[in-house]
């Protein structure tokens, strides 16, 4: 009899019972597979039907909402000790980085090692907006808003507000397409009805 190999298994999902107890949210439908790190669980509240893969890391800060249908893909994480908010049916890629705050160069000591009181934190508030895509190794730097709909393509740096609707890519980043925003939204509607009526997966 051949044995199992743990590393050809499938990732067991953390239960239902564990993330109502520990998340300050916890919607229906939520999918968080184990070997992600959520830290504090109790400034983090995740909406119906999200999920959040093997090897995301959340250090929350002074708080993380995500909403319903939004996919944080493997190596993803969000940190910086500010606040994060996501809108509904956002896709955040592959070793996304999202910043929430950050050390200020001036006026102070660097880093965590420090006493709080000699050291100069910047913390923000990072909004990503309903609909968004970050692809694979996107960075959002402290404070962004990515506007509802915006597209952000692989390796880029987002270093200012994104309007929504708006393809955005390069170095220096520039917008560089419009999203055909209808379909998404009907699609959405759809769906919302669907949830709503009882015949979507539970």
């Amino acid at each position: 009899m051949t044995k199992t190999v743990t590393e050809f298994e499938e990732t067991p999902l953390v239960c239902r019972e564990a993330l109502v107890a520990a998340l300050k949210g916890c919607g229906v439908g939520v999918k968080i597979y184990r070997g992600c790190r959520l830290c504090p669980p109790d400034k983090i509240e995740v909406g119906d039907y999200s999920q959040i893969d093997e090897g995301v890391r959340i250090f929350a800060g002074l708080g993380v909402r995500l909403g319903r249908h939004v996919h944080l893909a493997f190596g993803s994480s969000i940190s910086g000790g500010g606040t994060c908010e996501m809108g509904d049916h956002v896709g955040v890629g592959a070793g996304v980085r999202i910043l929430t705050g950050s050390e200020e160069i001036e006026g102070g000591l660097t880093n965590p090692t420090v006493p709080a009181d000699l050291r100069r934190v910047r913390r923000q508030a990072t909004r990503i907006g309903d609909h968004a895509l970050l692809f694979t190794s996107a960075v959002i730097l402290p404070g962004i808003t990515v506007g509802e709909g915006s597209v952000v393509a692989a390796g880029s740096i987002v270093h200012r507000d994104l309007a929504p609707w708006g393809i955005y890519g390069g170095h220096p980043l520039v917008q560089i397409g419009v999203r055909n925003r209808e379909p998404i939204l009907e699609a959405a509607r759809i769906l919302l009805e669907r949830e709503g009526s009882g015949s979507g997966t539970r």
